[in-house]
């Protein structure tokens, strides 16, 4: 990795480590209204502005294994279908016909030599040209040419796999600016599906965003494995540009140098930095990567209305031999779903404060500043002169954006 941020992190560290005060630099974080987490009008632009005009996360290349795979997409709240094409570009589009609006597939993955509506069979080649037209004869002037499916921007990274439904938006990788670079790291070309689990929580999305955003709760709510592993005083934070984000925690001495990992199953090309620390990265809006030397998640915080949020825990690991997924890589899943039943724990009864006559805006700390970064960003996505009164958050903290 590059010696100089790798050299940047680990003073930053040890400054954290020796502090007894805020650092010279620190400056009140400004306030986070609760009202961003429960008001409806807000979730509406969220999803209008945000959802509808962001990259998000879909999966990994080899999850389309070969022309024709394809993969359903509804998390945002468009039905979209990913595919393959035999060209082996993958590609996407709104699930739907362009005769009646039924959906070209309802499975939501499969393999297919053409999408075909199942409401009158009109059918659509994998690069989303219409093909045939049961009784055509019956269409005057149709112009098959214009009648494919409606396009949805698709690009990959890294073999990461990002849908974007505003046909104009920046490049996925201008986008992602440092965060490309930074989580090369980890070799993503190699990487394999593990599984996948979903936790339905009664909260607003954002509010699971913040948990992982911080580790000012580690020794609170996860005192039996997470703060047994990582020594919360030791880390250091980046607010990166376009609402993105890094989070370094240094592992507790005993277990800096440990291997988490068997021998066979460590992935190489992780460095010795992430290795002896926790580095997890915040990608705007809703997905938090926290990378390791096996098997690690693609955090997906979905929303399913104003106040209940789908986490979806997308895991990866290098590619193995075989076919069944290692015991070891299931082991790390279970004990992972430990540490997040601990933060589930907290999130329902959170919104219900929040959303009580008792609610007060947040006071957050300099250590938790990622936060505060996160709501600026989803504030800039929705347009500040959009947002309902007494909900936007400052822009007192814009001048602390790092470049890498």
């Amino acid at each position: 990795m590059d010696a100089t941020l790798e050299l940047r992190i680990r003073d930053r560290i040890e400054t954290e480590k020796a502090r007894t005060a805020p650092p010279p630099d620190a400056v009140p974080v400004p306030l986070v209204p609760t009202t961003r987490y429960t008001d409806p009008a807000f979730h509406d632009l969220e999803r209008e502005r945000v959802f509808a005009r962001t990259w998000l996360f879909v999966g990994h290349e080899s999850e389309w294994p070969e022309p024709g795979s394809y993969r359903l997409m509804t998390r945002s709240g468009a039905p979209i279908v990913v595919v393959r094409g035999d060209d082996g570009v993958l590609r996407a589009f709104y699930n739907a016909c362009r005769h009646r609006g039924a959906p070209v597939t309802r499975d939501e993955c499969g393999t297919a030599r053409r999408l075909t509506c199942q409401y009158h069979s009109w059918s659509y080649g994998t690069d989303g040209e219409l093909k045939a037209v049961p009784e055509e004869r019956s269409f005057a002037g149709i112009d098959r040419d214009e009648l494919g499916l409606v396009p949805v921007r698709c690009e990959t990274w890294d073999g990461w796999v990002f849908v974007n439904e505003h046909l104009e938006a920046e490049p996925l990788l201008s986008f992602l600016g440092p965060v490309a670079d930074q989580m090369a790291e980890i070799d993503g070309p190699v990487m394999r599906a593990v599984g996948t689990q979903v936790h339905p929580i009664a909260c607003n999305w954002k509010l699971m965003v913040d948990a992982f955003l911080e580790v000012y709760h580690v020794r609170t709510v996860h005192p039996d494995n997470a703060a047994l592993l990582y020594n919360d005083h030791a880390t250091t934070v980046s607010m990166l540009p376009k609402g993105h984000s890094r989070l370094t925690v240094e592992k507790h001495d005993v277990f800096r140098d440990f291997p988490m990992v068997s021998e066979e199953l460590d992935n190489p090309a992780v460095p010795t930095l992430w290795r002896q620390t926790s580095t997890s990265f915040g990608i705007f809006p809703n997905l938090v990567v926290p990378m390791d030397t096996g098997a690690f998640t693609f955090l997906c915080m979905w929303p399913t209305s104003a106040t209940t949020t789908d986490l979806e825990l997308r895991w990866y690991a290098p590619a193995w031999s075989g076919e069944g997924v290692p015991q070891e890589h299931l082991d790390r899943m279970e004990l992972f779903d430990t540490v997040m039943a601990q933060d589930q724990a907290n999130m329902a009864p959170i919104q219900a404060s929040i959303s009580s006559p008792g609610a007060r805006p947040f006071q957050l700390g300099w250590h938790e500043r990622l936060i505060h970064h996160f709501h600026r960003a989803v504030d800039l996505a929705i347009g500040v002169d959009r947002l309902p009164p007494g909900t936007a958050v400052s822009d007192a903290l814009d001048g602390f954006v790092e470049e890498a």
